[in-house]
């Protein structure tokens, strides 16, 4: 049985939640949790296992180092990041906004405007599923930007993990590429 490098920082409930998107409390008048506002995330998320040598692609905003990036928890891994490149090339959009749809990344969260392709050193514990609905509150008086999963499409399916814990000793970038974060947004419409 391998050693997970991130073994310590996967284990509790705490990841979990982060990666099924679950965010602030709510409770009852006597204090009680009956509930989470879950926004993002993957839905239902399942323990995957990384091994070393496997190859992941994420996104980070415009000019953040790559080896900052890969410090991130999510990620995609070579054949879900094949099929958002399949995506943006049969619709004609970049592969930033084919992730921004296919992942449901709003721009508030990131402009993608570096993309980093890297190899996993040792083996490591990520859940893994496939986006879930957002939600992202604004204050400029049109309401919440809403960005609905589109699972039941199946060519939209892409599965994404949530690494928790990473440590500069178990990704190694292997290439980095300067993206057009105009190009990640043209065609987003919010209604």
């Amino acid at each position: 049985m391998p050693v997970f490098a991130n073994a310590a920082q996967f284990a509790g409930s705490r990841p979990f939640e982060a990666a099924s998107g679950a965010g602030a409390e709510i409770v009852d008048p006597h204090g009680r949790v009956i509930g989470r506002v879950s926004t993002g995330g993957v839905i239902s998320p399942t323990r995957h296992e990384i091994r070393a040598g496997d190859i992941l692609f994420r996104f980070g905003g415009t000019g953040v180092p790559p080896q900052k990036i890969a410090l991130g928890a999510w990620w995609m891994e070579k054949a879900s990041f094949e099929k958002a490149l399949s995506f943006a090339m049969t619709h004609g959009i970049s592969v930033g906004m084919a992730t921004r749809v296919l992942c449901l990344v709003p721009p508030e969260w990131s402009n993608l405007g570096t993309l980093i392709r890297a190899a996993a050193r040792r083996p490591l514990l990520a859940y893994r599923g496939l986006g879930n609905s957002v939600v992202v509150p604004k204050d400029d008086g049109f309401g919440a930007v809403r960005l609905p999963h589109q699972n039941e499409i199946a060519a939209r399916r892409v599965h994404q993990l949530f690494i928790p814990g990473l440590g500069p000793d178990m990704i190694a970038v292997e290439q980095s590429w300067v993206m057009d974060p105009k190009a990640a947004m043209r065609g987003f419409i919010y209604l």
